[in-house]
């Protein structure tokens, strides 16, 4: 391959990441198991997903667990070798949810997924994918602070 062959390839590795992202969050079932060859596998934290009718479930299952989610994906190298390539894909995903005090929340895990593509009839699509946790927080969201044309005041001194 030419380095453009390699560049192109690249964008398509990295826009396939970012259609995982926006399907999860959009719970497009269809577009999430797509993404994946149909023997495709998704590891994570809450279980082994082997196969494009379980991987289908992946975004409605994550829409039942909380009221939205927002991942984002950072940065990503693969490694291109014909009609494979890996790479390990870093990214965050905020998981919102309303907590019993009524107040609203952010579960936020900072990932790397361990990313194995293989080239098909359909394009490029994930084989394998192991979302290792790299770190995580939770913490209140909402309006902490107040924009006043003097500047930021925090919102408990208004």
């Amino acid at each position: 391959m030419s380095g453009s062959d390699d560049l192109s390839v690249a964008l398509e590795l990295r826009l396939l990441a970012e259609r995982y992202a926006i399907a999860v969050d959009t719970g497009d079932s269809a577009m999430f198991a797509g993404l994946f060859t149909p023997d495709g596998v998704l590891e994570s934290p809450r279980g082994t997903y082997l196969g494009r009718e379980e991987l289908a479930g992946v975004p409605s299952m994550m829409q039942g667990l909380y009221a939205r989610t927002h991942h984002g994906v950072v940065a990503m190298a693969p490694a291109i070798e014909g009609d494979k390539a890996s790479a390990r894909t870093h990214a965050y995903a905020r998981h919102y949810y309303r907590a019993p005090d009524r107040r609203e929340y952010c579960y936020e895990m900072t990932i790397v997924y361990e990313d194995e593509f293989r080239r098909t009839g359909e394009g490029w699509r994930l084989a394998r994918r192991k979302l290792v946790m790299v770190g995580d927080a939770t913490f209140l969201i909402g309006p902490l602070h107040k924009v006043t044309p003097s500047g930021v005041v925090d919102w408990r001194q208004v």
